[in-house]
């Protein structure tokens, strides 16, 4: 139970890092998500997947 919770901790902790490099790439072109500990948690699970239904969740908001 506690290599499972490291694990889901690292893998959000790199979804945040992607999302951090994803806003400062795309700021130029006015693409963003938002950082908070949700969205790196959902990048962080469902991987690229859940990094593109970020990114439709955002532009469908708008």
């Amino acid at each position: 139970m506690k290599k499972q919770a490291l694990k889901l901790l690292g893998r959000s902790v790199l979804g945040f890092a992607a999302l951090l490099l994803f806003n400062a790439a795309g700021g130029g072109f006015g693409l963003s998500v938002g950082l908070n500990i949700l969205n790196a948690g959902v990048v962080g699970i469902l991987g690229v997947s859940g990094f593109a239904l970020l990114l439709i969740l955002q532009t469908l908001s708008v």
